[in-house]
């Protein structure tokens, strides 16, 4: 048995497919890694330019108060982009967060308001505010914020508006205590800004009573975001990162698992209609080994080939984005949202990339013996590899069909039952099934498909081959 197994990973081996199959791979990476890398620069420019909102200004008319509406915000923005040419990346933050609002009052005053006296006062204030960016004296805005919250403060009668005043300034004095900018390529800054941005919503829902389904369901996201920007402000980690290796391998199956699935077709549709085709089977026979101890051993063949290819392309994703988006980020843990206990659950990054592929093994089981199966059945590695592709792709349509149309019916089908990674995400099954069930009946589909492969494979003429 270990011979013909051993004998089995040889012929892998030797194959020209695998190997241009792992180039391949080696390319997708290269340029997966690229474009999480370049996830990492954020820049204010829309592709709105002031020669478009000069010529959008042009053909309004100012007598329409919608297009007069128009006119003062593109007029603001204009300027907007003026001040922010050659300002770093939290000045140009600064510039957006309070300079264009000014510029909106401003002409407001000017156009449809009419009153030059303000417009004056809001020039002068414009100008102070600019000088101060100029100087990149950003703790201004901060400490500006907290005197007047501190002032709204002593008049606030109600509780949840005194909370969320309060944990406003803790902010915007935590930003000044650790030094934190407005620039949008710091991952502190945005938990801040996203902590501020939901605080006022989430006060205000979790205050409230009855709430329907979409307010809970509004809430229960609004808490999953309050907490992981928490963490990331307690710990100083960038656990939301979307442009380092941690971040790849977080998502590695959904990157990385067609290459499983290839590599695997690849091997199960030929393993044994190659024997067939080539009538290297007669020779096997005759050694002589019995036809279930030859399938047996092509099987144990494939199920260790699965979870190997799986650590292979792991390796070899790790190495690449390590060279390309450096190995640091694989320190920071992986954080995920426990929705019942409404708290945090910390994966070692390789923890958590194991686990979730496990979750995945499942499918590529079924996917594997069913290649081996249609390979005996139809001795064409073409047609084997061809029929488990669509019955993946089926599998993931019925997948879809089945959070929409709750037929009963599609609960028999095998793509309903074998993704697990739910679990490890700490979420509930999307098709409401218990997970006992999803193995019971991914047994039983293994348990059929090996069956009828044993069955052809036992009664195979192999005479005229």
């Amino acid at each position: 048995m270990i011979n013909l197994i051993k004998n089995e990973f040889i012929k892998i081996l030797k194959k020209k497919s695998f190997y241009i199959v792992t180039f391949i791979f080696i390319l997708y990476a290269i340029l997966t890694n690229v474009i999480y890398k370049e996830m990492n620069v954020l820049n204010y420019f829309d592709g709105t330019t002031i020669e478009y909102l000069e010529e959008e200004n042009k053909s309004l008319d100012l007598n329409n108060e919608d297009d007069l509406n128009i006119y003062v915000e593109n007029l603001a923005s204009i300027d907007e982009i003026k001040y922010q040419d050659n300002k770093t990346n939290s000045d140009k933050a600064l510039i957006t967060k309070y300079i264009y609002p000014l510029l909106i009052e401003k002409y407001t005053y000017q156009y449809i308001d009419k009153n030059e006296e303000l417009r004056q006062e809001i020039d002068l204030q414009i100008k102070e505010y600019m000088d101060i960016i100029d100087k990149q004296d950003w703790t201004y805005f901060p400490k500006l914020e907290i005197n007047n919250l501190e002032n709204r403060l002593k008049d606030e009668t109600n509780l949840i508006n005194q909370n969320r005043m309060n944990d406003l300034i803790k902010l915007k004095e935590y930003r000044i205590n650790n030094n934190i900018n407005y620039d949008t390529n710091n991952y502190l800054n945005n938990a801040i800004n996203t902590v501020e941005l939901d605080l006022y919503e989430y006060y205000n829902l979790k205050n409230m009573n009855n709430l329907d389904d979409e307010q809970k369901d509004r809430l229960d996201y609004l808490e999953e975001e309050m907490t992981l920007n928490k963490y990331i402000l307690e710990n100083k980690k960038d656990i939301l990162s979307s442009s380092n290796l941690n971040a790849v391998l977080k998502n590695f199956s959904g990157e990385f698992g067609l290459f499983i699935l290839i590599y695997l077709i690849m091997i199960s549709s030929s393993i044994i209609s190659e024997e067939f085709n080539k009538g290297t089977i007669k020779y096997l026979l005759i050694k002589p080994h019995k036809r279930g101890t030859l399938l047996l051993a092509k099987l144990i063949t494939i199920l260790l080939f699965i979870p190997l290819i799986m650590i292979f392309l792991s390796i070899m994703e790790i190495l690449i984005g390590g060279m390309i988006l450096g190995f640091n980020s694989l320190s920071i843990p992986v954080m995920i949202y426990d929705t019942v206990s409404m708290s945090l659950k910390s994966y070692n990054i390789f923890t958590y990339l194991g686990l979730n592929l496990l979750s995945n093994l499942p499918i590529y089981l079924v996917l594997g013996l069913a290649s081996l199966m249609l390979s005996t059945i139809t001795l064409s590695t073409s047609a084997a590899s061809t029929l488990t592709f669509l019955i993946y792709l089926v599998g993931n349509i019925i997948a879809n069909l089945a959070l929409t149309f709750k037929f009963k019916i599609f609960k028999l089908f095998i793509s309903l039952h074998w993704d697990f990674s739910y679990l490890v995400n700490l979420n509930n099954n999307p098709y409401n099934i218990k997970p006992y069930i999803s193995i019971i009946v991914v047994l039983i589909y293994l348990f059929v498909i090996y069956l009828t492969t044993y069955l052809v494979f036992t009664k195979r003429d192999v005479k005229n081959i």
